[in-house]
């Protein structure tokens, strides 16, 4: 909650007649709870798709495919029965759908990126709003496009609510905003499996009617949507923003050099999209997460074939294997929701050390791999566990690195987000089609389940030798800049260090207007009285 109060804010800035009104501390809670609450409803629903399978075979979708016996036969199953798929082709059917819904969720970033950049988030927000409500109402009918306007509309509301950080930071209106949006927005993204899940509960055992749960859903998704596209801006007044802030920035009195701390930025003005995508620490972060990705990808979409395939062998009980199976679909929304303050906390206290937070990313990452290697009962389960918390605390650390001003231009953020997004996705999502195959058609080795753990062992030898050269590479840089900018200025590390633990805390009472202006040392609640950057 500290993150959110702080007596050094600037003045609200101009939106919409209703929020306008809003005393600025109404108006700090409400975005965060809208970030939140509006990526949890309406962002990540795709990834919930297979909880909504039995409500959809007891719905009749997709039914018309199966042959007319078949069909027959279906209508007149015992509502115990009817949670159950009628035949293979009506399987196959949801499951390409779903497919196409999953790809569009990861590729149509890039264009969400260049509305944001040109139009602003407001654009950017009623379009993925429009293709929300229109996919809620038609998976009320089971209609077939409902699966694809889900999946291309969470995207864009997940970019939107990006730039409540964005603009507020420009200002900046909330000096800290960003990196509890970024990593609250990531977390309620892949929470947001977790809706389906509720759904199907409140389907198959209190007996609310599809349309009922999806009207009411509607509803709630309404109220939240208009709410959050009334707090956002738009381009013109964040590019005022953002102007009227680099202004003010300059007006600030100098500060003697010993107070100075070196805050590095890590782009020059004239650089564009190819420079950025082209520097060394990009390279590395993207093929990570490539790579993480594709084996993060391959588990989810395979999970309950690998388990029961285990459960068919020698190493693990059918029974125990099941039990993992109806575990995973609950435990993955739910702990990766409960990562949210972990992701806040890292992107806060490491906010100008990107190695460390990268650190524990790639660390966990290579846990949850290693752990799902070993084929019995204990590694597996804790496979299903570390799951959730790891894609979560990936995903937060990376697009809040994405988003940082000192790594890349806000001007930039949406369009970097996009391009890196749908490189991801080519990367991760096509390849486990591939894999698939060979695990269901390979013959070497003998048995399904010992190809699944081959295919899992080739990724994590990628991901482990790019799990340590990310981090490493980071601090390799960092280290080496900050030793020459503070060589450069004639200040030692041991004086800086000295002359930083004498700078007094806030609690001191001392007017400490030039806060936002700091970094690191700020977010210690100290006032290092730090200039804005300091290029390299």
């Amino acid at each position: 909650m500290g993150l959110l109060d702080s007596k050094y804010d600037s003045p609200a800035p101009p939106s919409s007649w209703f929020c306008s009104r809003l005393p600025i501390s109404w108006r700090r809670w409400l975005s965060v709870a809208a970030a939140g609450i509006s990526v949890f409803t309406m962002g990540g629903l795709c990834f919930g798709f297979d909880s909504i399978y039995p409500v959809l075979y007891s719905s009749g979708a997709f039914v018309d495919y199966c042959p007319a016996e078949q069909a027959a036969i279906c209508s007149a199953r015992t509502d115990e029965q009817r949670w159950l798929s009628c035949c293979d082709s009506q399987v196959s059917a949801i499951v390409s759908v779903t497919s196409v819904s999953l790809f569009g969720a990861d590729g149509v970033m890039v264009l969400y990126g260049e509305l944001t950049d040109r139009l602003g988030p407001r654009w950017c927000m009623s379009v993925a709003l429009s293709l929300a409500y229109l996919g809620i109402m038609l998976l009320a009918i089971a209609g077939y496009f409902a699966f694809p306007m889900l999946g291309l509309a969470g995207p864009g509301i997940f970019m939107a609510v990006l730039s409540f950080g964005e603009a507020h930071r420009a200002a900046p209106v909330f000096p800290r905003l960003e990196p509890v949006i970024t990593p609250l927005a990531a977390s309620m993204f892949d929470g947001s499996a977790f809706v389906f899940l509720f759904w199907k509960l409140l389907f198959l055992h209190a007996h609310v009617p599809l349309f009922v749960i999806a009207a009411a859903w509607l509803l709630l998704t309404v109220a939240v949507g208009g709410l959050a596209w009334s707090l956002l801006l738009s381009k013109r007044k964040t590019d005022a923003m953002r102007a009227e802030h680099e202004a003010r920035s300059s007006e600030l009195a100098p500060v003697s050099g010993m107070a100075q701390a070196p805050a590095i930025v890590w782009h020059s003005e004239g650089d564009g999209l190819r420079q950025l995508f082209c520097r060394t620490d990009t390279v590395l972060l993207l093929l990570f997460m490539c790579t993480a990705n594709l084996n993060q990808t391959f588990y989810i979409e395979t999970f309950a074939d690998q388990i029961r395939a285990l459960g068919a062998s020698a190493a693990m009980l059918p029974e125990r294997a099941e039990e993992i199976v109806e575990l995973f679909d609950v435990i993955f929304p739910l702990l990766s929701l409960g990562t949210t303050p972990l992701a806040i906390f890292l992107v806060n206290r490491y906010n100008a050390r990107e190695h460390v937070y990268l650190g524990v990313v790639v660390g966990l990452s290579c846990l949850f791999g290693l752990a799902q290697l070993i084929p019995f009962h204990g590694p597996q389960l804790a496979a299903a566990i570390l799951f959730g918390p790891a894609r979560t605390l990936q995903w937060a650390c990376y697009f809040h690195y994405l988003a940082s001003p000192s790594r890349y231009p806000p001007s930039a953020m949406g369009r970097m987000v996009g391009y890196a997004n749908l490189l991801i996705a080519c990367f991760g999502d096509m390849p486990p089609y591939l894999l698939n195959t060979y695990i269901q058609h390979g013959t070497l080795p003998a048995d399904k389940s010992s190809r699944y753990v081959a295919a899992h062992a080739a990724l994590m030898v990628v991901v482990a030798h790019l799990s340590v050269a990310l981090p490493l590479q980071l601090y390799a840089s960092h280290r080496s800049a900050s030793n020459r900018l503070l060589q450069n200025r004639g200040i030692s590390s041991a004086d800086l260090s000295e002359t930083l633990e004498q700078l007094p805390s806030k609690s001191e009472g001392d007017d400490q207007s030039g806060c936002e202006e700091v970094s690191a040392a700020c977010e210690d609640g100290k006032s290092s009285a730090r200039p804005d950057w300091i290029e390299v």
